[in-house]
């Protein structure tokens, strides 16, 4: 791949082509990478390009074109690689750049053109450029459209007066990101590397009527139109591309961190969900300890939460993680669950703290006549052994009438209380 060489065309043709070449494979390296890389693009752009055509001709145009090709090999002081686009603009990218040092080099560059006269046979003139250009992002979701960003901006500058710089920022709507894979997953990915998700709090409310002490963490995307997309909406996605793990990670370590620093003296507890890395990953579990050694302050306030059938079809990881939770001082909760759960594993080798209903047993519950009654039997060894049961989804209030009846112990929804922003510790 080249890096810090630049490319020099021999026809327009095949260094468009090169150049297409290499910064697919950099977005390519970029996007797979779980380790932030930074790269950056631009377009340079001659303005009043008809005068210029109609005054120079095409060897004219072209000729300008070469000398700002080595305007920026002498001038600027970073990895650049640059291509003809045509004939009045030049494309150029930057392997290395941060966002911080590709605005520094925007800026110096359009400064010196604007400070320098070009030769054009006999003639010298001084030039108007618009420049456009934007760091790697996920949103982009291929260098095809990276590349369509910036020349459409510098196009756009051009077309209002020129003589600007304009930075590129890539945009996802609510309705893209819900009609699109893509896009929501590039949204995810880049709010994973800029740290941008958002953390919702939800109460689960004990039935005994105590306090609110237990919240779960919910992640939401921030969409440029600013809906907050949901988890529902783009876990599945991030499973499919394999990156689910990632989030994870990243919530976890924010719920860690939350349990650190804002909420430390707080008296509250952390419900957080997981995938099944945790259970299938001794390296995942081993960088889990070493996080709970670091922070000794999240023993007793954090729950994790697998889905049952992970559970279930990861049983020596399971076991593994449960010895590890009892070592560490974290709950334990599986989700999920229905009347036809192996409840005789519940409470027995799969004993945890906490077991969350599915939300189809719960919708169930206020309509099917002996479910009731099934479920506080085939439930009863589990809560013997202190075992709480969490009702989820409580969405509208004869749902939340027909459990209180059902004996669980925390009922969670938004006939409970929306998810909020911020820790509500007065509901």
């Amino acid at each position: 791949m080249v890096s810090a060489a630049r490319i020099r065309e021999t026809g327009q043709r095949m260094a468009a082509e090169q150049f297409l070449l290499e910064l697919t494979r950099a977005y390519k390296v970029f996007a797979g990478s779980e380790s932030d890389q930074p790269a950056a693009c631009f377009c340079l752009m001659l303005d009043h390009w008809p005068k210029l055509r109609k005054q120079f001709g095409y060897s004219g145009l072209f000729g300008l074109i070469e000398e700002l090709h080595e305007l920026i090999a002498e001038e600027l002081d970073i990895d650049v690689v640059t291509c003809a686009f045509n004939e009045r603009s030049v494309i150029g990218w930057l392997p290395h750049s941060s966002l911080r040092t590709a605005e520094k080099q925007a800026n110096k560059l359009h400064d010196l053109i604007g400070a320098r006269h070009f030769s054009v046979g006999e003639e010298e003139l001084a030039l108007s450029v618009s420049l456009a250009y934007a760091e790697f992002d996920h949103r982009f979701t291929s260098a095809d459209r990276l590349l369509l960003s910036v020349v459409s901006g510098a196009e756009q500058l051009s077309a209002a007066g020129g003589n600007e710089i304009r930075r590129i920022r890539p945009e996802v709507s609510f309705g893209q990101a819900s009609t699109g894979n893509r896009q929501m997953l590039g949204l995810l990915m880049e709010s994973l590397r800029k740290d941008a998700l958002k953390i919702l709090f939800q109460p689960l409310m004990s039935t005994a009527g105590e306090p609110s002490e237990i919240f779960q963490l919910l992640p939401r995307l921030s969409a440029a139109d600013g809906s907050l997309i949901t988890a529902a909406d783009f876990v599945d996605v991030a499973r499919e591309a394999g990156v689910l793990g990632v989030l994870d990670r990243w919530m976890l370590q924010r719920a860690i961190r939350l349990l650190s620093h804002e909420y430390d003296l707080q008296p509250v507890k952390f419900f957080l969900s997981q995938g099944e890395s945790l259970l299938n990953s001794e390296e995942r579990r081993d960088w889990l300890r070493k996080q709970a050694e670091a922070y000794p302050g999240v023993s007793g306030k954090l729950i994790i939460d697998f889905a049952l059938e992970d559970a279930l079809s990861n049983l020596k990881g399971t076991e593994r993680f449960l010895a590890l939770a009892d070592e560490i001082g974290l709950e334990v909760c599986f989700s999920r669950a229905d009347e036809h759960s192996k409840w005789d594993l519940l409470a027995d080798s799969l004993r945890v703290d906490y077991v969350k209903m599915s939300p189809d047993f719960v919708r169930r519950l206020g309509s099917e006549a002996d479910l009731e009654q099934r479920f506080a039997e085939i439930s009863k060894p589990v809560r013997k052994k202190g075992t709480k049961i969490i009702m989820p989804m409580v969405e509208d209030a004869s749902i939340a009438a027909n459990l209180w009846r059902s004996g669980a112990d925390y009922m969670q929804g938004y006939m409970i209380q929306e998810a909020t922003e911020t820790l509500d510790m007065n509901n």
